[in-house]
């Protein structure tokens, strides 16, 4: 799941949320690794270098395939990473990647000097194998997947599943029921059908009545896990409470294709998620407090959303220059019709 776009070849960013049985290993992105990775390493002999703000240390952790796996349990316990956490990988090049984590607060994790050591444990220990995947995007066994409750799912009754899970678990093309469970278990029995334009399969016939009578919203973010792939699959509801709130902040990178084409733009996933994809104009707030409002416009079929030229003062007046990743913070008004505000909150320091 790749929140900043990983299309550029400077500094490409993603973004992984940590669900229970992440300290076994961590997949990057299909779209992330195809693009940035595959091809320029040894296949079975590879090795990411991992760095934080958090030290001077370099941890060394074995990929197998996308997967990074011995030695991602002593980065994430030394950096005491949690389930809820986010970690934002931006990869500098040669498999070196700088790590940042963010709390449940959604604000970077702080830590002392002495918080951070290198442990030196000779393996590590495994835990269940859950892996996080957005729509559109993949991880290694697709045992779980992140999707939005819409206005448009509910209103046709119809909720898509991503291509790639629905390919890993071999629910392409099939044509059978499929039983969703809420989190206590209770459950709800559904068609599957294959869609022959999209590719993939949909879930139809009582989406809308188990959002429902589950208290599903709009923009709602929710995770299923896949627990049962047999003659008729099974998926459990995963919600988080605090998913929604995480995606109030942003990280992004500014780029020498914006300054050039003038274009800034916020991902298809932080709009939804937040629900502005109706929004026409945005207010951005400096770090004077200085409000400047802009237009909001959609972009491509991805959800994106386009930044007015406002954006250009705006990062100047931040001092964010080309390279530079800053942080923003989404503040919505209590009506539906208040103008969304995007807070400047700070630069993310780059590492030595």
């Amino acid at each position: 799941m790749e929140n900043v776009s990983a299309s550029s070849p400077t500094n490409p960013h993603f973004f992984q949320p940590l669900l229970p049985g992440f300290h076994s290993h961590l997949s990057i992105p299909t779209a992330f690794f195809s693009r940035h990775i595959e091809g320029t390493t040894n296949k079975g002999n590879a090795v990411a270098k991992l760095k934080s703000n958090a030290s001077d240390i370099t941890w060394e952790v074995k990929m197998d395939g996308r997967k990074l796996t011995q030695g991602w349990q002593k980065f994430a316990t030394s950096h005491d990473l949690r389930v809820g956490d986010i970690v934002v990988f931006r990869h500098d090049g040669n498999l070196l990647f700088h790590v940042t984590s963010l709390g449940r607060s959604c604000c970077e994790i702080q830590y002392d000097d002495n918080d951070v050591i290198q442990i030196s444990s000779d393996s590590d220990s495994d835990s269940e194998n859950i892996h996080y995947a957005t729509e559109g995007s993949t991880s290694s066994d697709h045992s779980c997947f992140v999707t939005c409750v819409t206005k448009s799912n509910l209103s046709k009754d119809i909720l898509f599943l991503p291509i790639d899970f629905s390919r890993s678990n071999g629910l392409t093309n099939r044509h059978c029921e499929i039983i969703l469970l809420n989190e206590d278990e209770k459950p709800w029995r559904l068609l599957m059908r294959p869609h022959k334009t999209k590719g993939g399969v949909y879930i139809r016939s009582g989406w809308r009545s188990f959002c429902c009578e589950n208290r599903l919203r709009d923009n709602d973010i929710l995770t299923f896990k896949l627990v049962k792939t047999s003659t008729t699959p099974v998926l459990q509801l995963l919600r988080s409470p605090s998913m929604k709130s995480q995606y109030r902040f942003l990280t992004l990178t500014l780029k020498p294709h914006n300054l050039k084409s003038y274009v800034l733009f916020l991902p298809g996933t932080f709009v939804r998620a937040n629900g502005i994809r109706k929004a026409e104009k945005i207010t951005l707030v400096d770090r004077y407090g200085i409000k400047r409002t802009t237009s909001l416009k959609p972009t491509d079929k991805y959800g994106r959303m386009r930044l007015g030229i406002e954006w250009r003062e705006f990062c100047d007046v931040n001092g964010v220059k080309t390279g530079d990743s800053f942080k923003l913070e989404l503040i919505k008004g209590k009506e539906d019709t208040a103008t969304p505000l995007l807070k400047f909150c700070s630069k993310v320091q780059n590492p030595l």
